[in-house]
């Protein structure tokens, strides 16, 4: 295993990172306890829970999380574990009026607070006090929601994210995110480091020969690099909508409002450490990343439509074709990144060259995860 503080940001720019962070145990490790513990990484969409009571288990990097919606349709996320002795709570996506700890049926509001736990004092049969309740309830995560992807900052002390994100909103200004209507999330498993999925989201050099049903090779030359803080890159087509065909028999609605210049535009991006999102003339798709284990990586892929008229029944066709066409094009990289993280983990991997016309946003990309990377491993 190559050590953090071994690994140098020239071979970085050259090479990208060593072949053996993309499979080694404790590299694994050492990025829950950093990365994504520290950081603000996503979990899931807030449409996911769209009514009182929904709740989302989530599994990510080692912590079992939910998030909830109440009855005032306000969300929350808690750790996904009883108060008692930490018997995980939810299994699968449901609807409850309340939370029953399966172990000593602890009971739970779907505001986190505590219910009730039976017989609490033994044979004195008293009842529980608020004052008894009050150091009880689940434990809260720090979270925020951003064009309806929840993020979480799990150790609670990341910079505001208004801060972290500003960058991005400030990029997107033109677009109307209240109006988005999720239109479907798809769930996938892939053998593979989590870091080659959002390496592979980065990469548009591959898209018009492994997606060529996305957009030409002509298209993919006209794309800009975007360089938008320490933690959020991406790329921009500014004709990419416009010069690929058409996804759908008849056209989507537009964003209400959107600049001529910016009705063919699509750009994507890559907020650290494993959030991806594609805005497009007419729809936003996001990928969320969540790690399970050195080689293993969830995906959710949420595809939504840019106002309520693009979610009306007059388009329901149109959405259809439009979440087979996104979701074809996640599968064939799922297909791809498998294999590719039984040669990219492979050490003759650390003799291939990152091409400096194509690979600019990838390379910052694992620059980011080599400096997040070697601050922790300095302030152990």
């Amino acid at each position: 295993m190559t050590p953090v503080n071994a690994i140098t940001s020239d071979h970085v720019a050259k090479h990208g990172l060593p072949a053996d962070v993309f499979k080694d145990p404790n590299t694994y490790t050492a990025e829950c306890d950093t990365i994504f513990a520290k950081g603000w990484a996503s979990i899931g969409c807030g449409q996911q829970i769209a009514k009182p009571g929904d709740i989302l288990p989530v599994r990510i990097a080692g912590q079992s999380l939910i998030a909830m919606r109440n009855k005032d349709g306000e969300i929350g996320v808690f750790h996904n574990i009883c108060r008692h002795k930490a018997a995980p709570l939810v299994d699968e996506p449901c609807n409850k009026r309340s939370l029953v700890c399966p172990y000593h049926k602890w009971s739970f509001k779907i505001d986190g607070s505590l219910l009730n736990a039976p017989r609490y004092f033994g044979k004195e049969n008293k009842v529980m006090t608020p004052e008894d309740k009050a150091d009880k309830g689940l434990i809260a995560v720090r979270f925020a929601v951003w064009w309806d992807i929840i993020f979480v900052n799990i150790s609670g002390d990341a910079e505001p994210f208004e801060a972290f994100i500003k960058p991005l909103d400030e990029q997107l200004a033109d677009y109307p995110k209240e109006h988005i209507q999720k239109i479907s999330t798809t769930d996938y498993s892939g053998d593979v480091n989590w870091k080659l999925a959002v390496d592979n989201f980065l990469d548009g050099y591959h898209v018009p020969f492994v997606h060529s049903q996305a957009c030409t090779v002509e298209s993919v030359l006209e794309q800009d690099d975007l360089f938008l803080s320490d933690n959020i890159v991406g790329l921009r087509l500014m004709n990419g909508a416009s010069a690929k065909p058409a996804k759908t028999s008849k056209q989507l609605p537009h964003w209400e409002g959107l600049k001529p210049e910016l009705r063919g535009t699509q750009q994507w991006f890559g907020i650290f450490p494993n959030t991806l999102f594609f805005v497009d003339p007419c729809w936003v798709q996001t990928i969320v990343i969540k790690p399970m284990g050195e080689t293993t990586t969830d995906e959710s892929l949420s595809i939504y439509v840019v106002n309520e008229n693009a979610a009306s029944e007059e388009f329901v066709e149109e959405r259809a074709r439009l979440h087979d066409v996104l979701n074809e094009v996640n599968q064939q990289d799922i297909e791809l990144l498998d294999k590719l993280q039984v040669t990219r983990s492979n050490a003759i991997a650390n003799q291939g060259h990152l091409n400096d016309a194509w690979d600019q946003v990838n390379m910052t990309f694992h620059q980011m995860w080599l400096s997040k990377m070697s601050a922790a491993s300095t302030e152990k």
